[in-house]
């Protein structure tokens, strides 16, 4: 998912939106199915579990992320962001949850 977003501020410039990466656990013996549904309610809302960017070389690559880590762009700030995920996982998907919120300037991968 390349995160391209823009945002329109009070003066009319337009700026990036601030771009999340979130990684979720669902806690206990959840199901590969359980999983998938918080994949589907992820892509939703905007969080994709691929990035794209370029690597080493110059070319452009989109890179899988780590199971159950989603990277996207959302105009509200970092802790509303984690508030309203994690009511919408707990709501549609389950109750006992770990969730990390965290909002990305810069990345790099590697391996």
């Amino acid at each position: 998912m390349v995160c391209s977003a823009l945002l329109l501020d009070v003066l009319g410039d337009v700026s990036p939106m601030p771009n999340y990466a979130i990684r979720v656990e669902l806690r206990g013996n959840p199901s590969a199915e359980r999983y998938e549904n918080l994949h589907t309610l992820m892509a939703r809302r905007g969080f994709g579990r691929t990035v794209t960017g370029v690597d080493r070389q110059g070319n452009q690559s989109t890179v899988a992320l780590p199971h159950a880590t989603y990277y996207g762009s959302s105009e509200s700030d970092c802790s509303s962001v984690r508030d309203s995920i994690s009511a919408a996982i707990k709501a549609e998907i389950q109750q006992d949850i770990v969730m990390f919120v965290v909002q990305a300037e810069t990345w790099a991968t590697g391996g």
